[in-house]
């Protein structure tokens, strides 16, 4: 439930040190209060740690009462008057209010103004008292997504809103602004302007959302983002996957999302890997999904699945198995065989060449041993261990 007065201060005040800084902005005669990200994401249940800070003091008035009460501060975005203070041992960041009016009444509310969307407005003090200026709880509520006031001048003043408009259409939405979506697409040339690192940063956290697919549609149906990334091949497969992924309690993996989506090759996998700004271990898993051979074939006995693990590690395994199950709707036989991959230990080669020559064996001929050794233990399903193939040794060769 909503609570357009109140919510519990509890979900904001992530430590003590918080309290101690609106203690400290109080005393000198100044507000303090949460906004944007801390408070929507209080009031909808979402846990989460960073929080956005908003003072009636300049920057120069709070700078100066920091170094009244021996804070240690310092100016990290002029051009955006915030100021980075640590209290304790707890770092902050507080912005001044924003104001394009310097003759309005209410500089809380035309700060609140200068924001992007509503549902991002919202401020709230360390009470607990919530002040939205544009209705954004009641967006939040029904899962509108819009921008404040004319959207054109919004998004004119940062082209990046673009990306963040369909990144909250795909965490909260459930009805789209017609007015905010058609500035985006009327604008959608100039995130040319924009730095290719936030756009990727956006793009990772929509593929990451609850609602990605509805979000994603919107994207590249109205070719959003064509001078980046082709469309995906199968965008529905996402939905299959959420909801398997769902019923088997398993997180979310941006691996798996981008293979599934895209069902990419080598070559699209690596520029994939770029798009979305992964790291070196993911994208070599990325590439590993697309290499492996893999199919249901791989997991039908104990001896498959040990191959299979053995060839390709437990991860790809567990990955190639949810991404061959999308549309099976027994998700009790998919638990299973997830299980038996969970449990069962990755298979290593336990003969090593030194073993052999210490046996007396000719070091010419190591490599062509330990070849046919292997070759007879992967076919018994990785079980023999390095005494059986020591003594099959002997017995051959």
């Amino acid at each position: 439930m909503f609570h357009p007065e109140y919510i519990n201060p509890a979900k904001l005040i992530t430590n003590a040190d918080i309290l101690k800084l609106f203690e400290l902005v109080e005393k000198h005669g100044g507000v303090l209060r949460f906004v944007g990200g801390a408070v929507r994401d209080a009031i909808a249940g979402i846990e989460r740690s960073d929080v956005d800070l908003v003072t009636d003091m300049s920057p120069a008035e709070f700078s100066d009462m920091c170094i009244d009460e021996g804070i240690k501060c310092v100016p990290i975005g002029i051009q955006f008057f915030t100021t980075g203070v640590i209290v304790n041992n707890s770092f902050f960041k507080v912005t001044s209010l924003s104001s394009e009016d310097e003759n309005s009444k209410d500089e809380w509310k035309n700060d609140a103004a200068q924001r992007d969307l509503t549902i991002n407005a919202v401020y709230a003090d360390d009470k607990g008292n919530v002040f939205d200026y544009y209705n954004g709880i009641k967006d939040l509520e029904q899962g509108n997504i819009k921008f404040i006031g004319s959207p054109q001048k919004t998004i004119e003043n940062d082209y990046i809103r673009i990306m963040r408009f369909f990144r909250f259409c795909a965490m909260f939405g459930k009805h789209v602004d017609p007015k905010s979506l058609e500035a985006c697409i009327r604008n959608k040339e100039f995130l040319h302007k924009v730095s290719l690192e936030k756009i990727k940063e956006e793009l990772f956290k929509i593929i990451m959302a609850p609602n990605a697919v509805a979000a994603l549609k919107l994207i590249f149906d109205n070719n959003i983002l064509n001078f980046l990334i082709a469309p995906p091949k199968n965008l529905d497969n996402l939905s299959l996957l959420d909801s398997l992924i769902g019923k088997l309690g398993i997180s979310k993996s941006i691996i798996r999302r981008i293979y599934v989506m895209f069902q990419p090759d080598v070559k699209r996998a690596n520029r994939l890997a770029d798009i979305f700004r992964l790291t070196k271990e993911q994208k070599e898993h990325l590439i590993e999904l697309c290499k492996a051979r893999i199919t249901s074939q791989s997991f039908k006995d104990t001896v498959s699945i040990r191959q299979a693990l053995f060839k390709y590690g437990k991860e790809i395994c567990i990955d190639k198995w949810l991404c061959l199950n999308l549309d099976n709707t027994n998700s009790d036989f998919v638990k299973s065989i997830l299980n038996t991959l969970y449990k069962t230990n990755t298979p290593s080669f336990p003969l090593s060449g030194k073993d052999l020559i210490d046996l007396g064996a000719d070091t010419k001929l190591i490599g062509l041993y330990l070849d046919g050794l292997k070759k007879d233990w992967f076919e018994g399903g990785c079980f023999s261990s390095k005494e059986d193939l020591i003594e099959k040794y002997k017995a051959i060769f």
